[in-house]
């Protein structure tokens, strides 16, 4: 019964990601709209749940990226040497794991600009906001 659940939710995560992830490799501009990034966090969620499935904890952002099936590899561009950090177009994304793998925290904010910044962690919930002093449209 575990199995057929894991096959379901594996195969149904798989589906997630092709629609979530592909519009966000395949935009040939140089910035994230606001749609593109919450599915980008929104993704990542997804990957950390199936990596909590199959490892009994979350993964760092390179766990996150290899892990097989995500697409993740092809639109992160990982720059930091500890691999907590990527750039993808005009957005920094930072995920940390905790040391016993239990959590994680997201945050994906515009390098420069009073853009929108989200946040999440591992209950899934996504905030979003702008940094003070930005004008509101």
């Amino acid at each position: 019964m575990k199995k057929r659940f894991l096959l379901i939710l594996t195969m149904t995560v798989a589906a997630a990601i092709g629609t979530l992830a592909v519009p966000v490799i395949q935009d040939s501009q140089n910035q994230l709209s606001s749609t593109q990034a919450l599915s980008l966090v929104r993704t990542i969620n997804t990957v950390q749940a199936m990596i909590r499935i199959s490892r009994s904890n979350y993964g760092s952002l390179q766990d996150v990226v290899k892990q097989e099936g995500s697409q993740l590899d092809k639109s992160l561009s990982i720059i930091s040497s500890d691999g907590s950090s990527a750039t993808v177009k005009d957005y920094r994304l930072s995920l940390v794991a905790s040391a016993d793998g239990q959590h994680y925290q997201i945050s994906l904010h515009p390098i420069s600009g009073c853009g929108v910044s989200f946040f999440t962690n591992e209950s899934g919930v996504i905030y979003q906001g702008k940094a003070l002093g930005c004008p509101t449209p």
